[in-house]
């Protein structure tokens, strides 16, 4: 439908938009409204981690297709980076396995969750990627993974730096929401 309003008619139009009377809306759809607002923007940081853990059961089984970690290799693929890695030892390997394992989770998180979510993860991102770096080794473990002190810690700081990867590169702007 076209408007056709000339200027004087739009002006006309709005001054007596501006002089109708104002009418306040009910305090409790007000008060609704406000919390409904107030949870989008500030999620809950146990929700977020729940949402992030979900993302990462998904991303980090489907990176096991490229880079089998502690042995397993779900996906029986024949070429994995794991292998790359070890030609510069098993200390690298495992620190580099680390990296891809959660980085690819935190990178697909950054896609997937909003940007007030990414936002609390950046917030609290050390105990966020530690905790699912644990939980992860955990897993390992449960499912048969032959797991060293050493070799986990190295596992674990690279999970730490693959998780802090994405998050460091928003806080600078290195990555940007569409």
């Amino acid at each position: 439908m076209k408007n056709n309003m000339n200027e004087k008619e739009w002006l006309n139009d709005f001054n007596e938009f501006m002089e109708c009377e104002s009418v306040q809306p009910p305090e409790a759809l007000s008060q609704k409204i406000l919390l409904s607002t107030k949870k989008l923007i500030n999620p809950s940081p146990w929700l977020v981690f729940a949402k992030l853990l979900g993302v990462h059961s998904i991303f980090g089984t489907l990176s096991l297709a490229i880079c089998n970690q502690f042995g397993l290799n779900p996906f029986n693929t024949h070429l994995s980076l794991s292998e790359y890695f070890m030609t510069f030892g098993h200390s690298v390997c495992m620190t580099l396995c680390g990296v891809i394992f959660v980085g690819f989770s935190l990178l697909a998180a950054w896609m997937i969750l909003s940007r007030d979510e990414f936002y609390v993860i950046k917030k609290n991102y050390l105990i966020q990627i530690f905790s699912l770096s644990f939980l992860s080794l955990a897993t390992f473990v449960a499912l048969g993974a032959h797991v060293s002190l050493s070799i986990s810690i190295l596992w674990t700081l690279g999970a730490i730096v693959g998780g802090a990867l994405p998050t460091w590169m928003l806080a600078h702007k290195r990555l940007h929401f569409a």
